[in-house]
């Protein structure tokens, strides 16, 4: 079970916001909570078997210790509370900016893809691809592409709505190998019309 949020904080508020191993203090490092015993040798969760540390010292990067930096008793705890808060959101805005250029950098290779095998002149958007990721994993959707080919190059779909059809035809691939039945043909009835979002533009190299 997770540390709750007012554990953390009465126990920063305990050390003065201050890390325990290097003395840094927020915002210039984001405080965590770092088990005494650890959990996995049967530590607890109660105050006793916590202390304050950075995020560098939590992971043992840093070989200073807290001897070696003189505390401040006049800290202002609430101040440094702020301080932390303000850390903490600051780095999960850093770590949203990363996913959200990592998602871009996805939906670009698996559309690439999608060019590859099926057709470059139009294609799936993030609407439809990070869902299918996100459930089935990036590997499952590149590969259901590629599987997707070979009914595409036959005319299956047709020339009306055919991409739409074959995004449908595409996730009826996945649910199928989700099953454990990807030796299952798929029926007519899972290419059909449907209001599907796609780019008209060729995927950027």
């Amino acid at each position: 079970m997770a540390v709750s949020k007012s554990l953390r904080f009465e126990v920063f508020a305990r050390d003065a916001f201050t890390c325990q191993y290097c003395g840094m203090r927020p915002p210039d490092v984001v405080l965590e909570l770092d088990h005494i015993h650890p959990r996995a040798k049967g530590g607890s969760d109660e105050i006793i078997n916590l202390l304050t540390s950075c995020y560098d010292c939590n992971r043992g990067k840093s070989a200073k210790v807290i001897s070696e930096v003189a505390p401040r008793p006049d800290a202002d705890l609430a101040f440094l509370r702020v301080q932390q808060e303000i850390a903490e959101v600051q780095r999960f805005i850093a770590a949203e900016k990363k996913l959200a250029t990592m998602n871009r950098k996805l939906v670009t290779s698996l559309q690439q893809i999608w060019a590859e095998f099926l057709t470059e002149d139009e294609y799936p958007t993030a609407r439809v691809l990070l869902p299918w990721v996100k459930r089935y994993g990036a590997d499952e959707v590149a590969m259901s592409i590629k599987l997707a080919a070979p009914a595409y190059a036959r005319g299956n779909f047709g020339s009306y709505n055919a991409v739409s059809k074959a995004i449908r035809y595409v996730g009826a691939i996945l649910r199928n190998r989700d099953n454990e039945s990807a030796a299952t043909p798929l029926c007519d009835s899972d290419i059909v019309d449907g209001d599907i979002p796609f780019d008209q533009e060729k995927p950027v190299n």
